[in-house]
């Protein structure tokens, strides 16, 4: 029972960072991608992309990707004692709406938490 509310959590988690991640688009789009020097010589010798918060994002990017794909090698697991992926999970993903249903759910379950300590005189 505990293995499935976990799964049902991580779904639910994606569809949260997928959410973070459009919004921190237009934030990071305001940041100034150039730090240090901006003298010409420099602009021209490293252009203004590959440096600043734009060179951050990029190396995480990065980074992610080469360890999600190694990650995913069974070789690789066996090698660091991870559990092997199951090949054909058949898992739907969880839609936006349920997202939000279990969201507020937790919200509410959470909320009649907080009220029956308060009844019982329990701090948190």
């Amino acid at each position: 029972m505990a293995a499935t509310a976990d799964r049902a959590t991580a779904a639910h988690m994606i569809n949260a960072f997928r959410v973070v991640s459009v919004i921190s688009i237009p934030l990071m789009g305001n940041f100034p991608s150039v730090c240090g020097s901006s003298t010409h010589y420099h602009l021209v010798r490293y252009p203004a992309f590959f440096q600043g918060l734009n060179l951050y994002v990029l190396t995480g990017i990065t980074a992610m990707v080469i360890q999600t794909t190694l990650l995913q090698r069974d070789v690789v697991r066996r090698v660091l004692r991870l559990p092997i992926l199951p090949k054909n999970t058949n898992v739907k993903p969880v839609t936006f709406k349920e997202s939000i249903d279990y969201l507020k759910k937790w919200f509410r379950d959470q909320n009649q938490i907080a009220q029956e300590r308060a009844l019982k005189g329990k701090k948190w």
